[in-house]
């Protein structure tokens, strides 16, 4: 079981961790597929099938016939009231040699609400009838470096939301301001003292 922390409220790094594919610190997701959302009792509850790509040895693939490319089911669980996030993910092809359960929870850190902590737990088993102890590290390192991406991808989504934002406040800042020059102006122009040119009488 790993822990990891974020320096940002629950709400951030939900938000950014539902959002997280596509990010540049992680190629390996290469489509996401959303199969049921639903409100049930104030809990957000959705399915996705994510397909992956990953790069594995070639003895792998003919021991296996896997060629790399999976496909897994992850139902994510969202309670507002609580603040907690939970998804957990199981791999739906090569399960009759590899099973890969993989679980995370997201919580507002107890000594600090401001700030958030992931824990994260992965369960590798395999039914190889050789290498089977080298096949579950092999796995499980896969599994450790993607997890270390996938914060990184989150605190990736969480810095673009920021930009995005301060890029429309700017922009929105700017045409209200280029507005109310222009109201400005126009009431200006309207209320301006009318001009006299009638020439004074004259007496003979």
């Amino acid at each position: 079981m790993n822990e990891r922390f974020f320096s940002h409220n629950w709400e951030t790094v939900v938000n950014a961790a539902w959002q997280k594919y596509p990010n540049p610190m992680n190629g390996a997701v290469t489509g996401i597929d959303v199969v049921r959302q639903q409100l049930d009792k104030g809990q957000i509850l959705s399915e996705r099938v994510i397909q992956s790509k990953f790069h594995i040895p070639s003895w792998a693939t003919t021991l296996t016939g896997f060629s790399g490319t999976q496909y897994s089911h992850e139902f994510t669980t969202i309670d507002p009231q609580k603040k907690e996030m939970s998804l957990t993910t199981r791999n739906l092809n090569g399960n009759s040699f590899l099973r890969v359960d993989e679980k995370l929870v997201y919580k507002p850190l107890p000594e600090d609400p401001s700030k958030t902590i992931l824990t994260q737990e992965a369960i590798v088993a395999i039914t190889l009838p050789a290498f089977t102890e080298y096949c579950e590290k092999t796995f499980l390192n896969v599994y450790s470096t993607n997890a270390t991406k996938g914060r990184r991808g989150v605190e990736w989504v969480i810095d673009h939301l920021k930009k995005a934002s301060e890029d429309l406040q700017n922009k929105v800042s700017s045409e209200v301001n280029e507005l109310s020059e222009k109201v400005r102006s126009a009431f200006n122009s309207s209320t301006a003292a009318p001009q006299c040119n009638a020439q004074p009488a004259t007496t003979r």
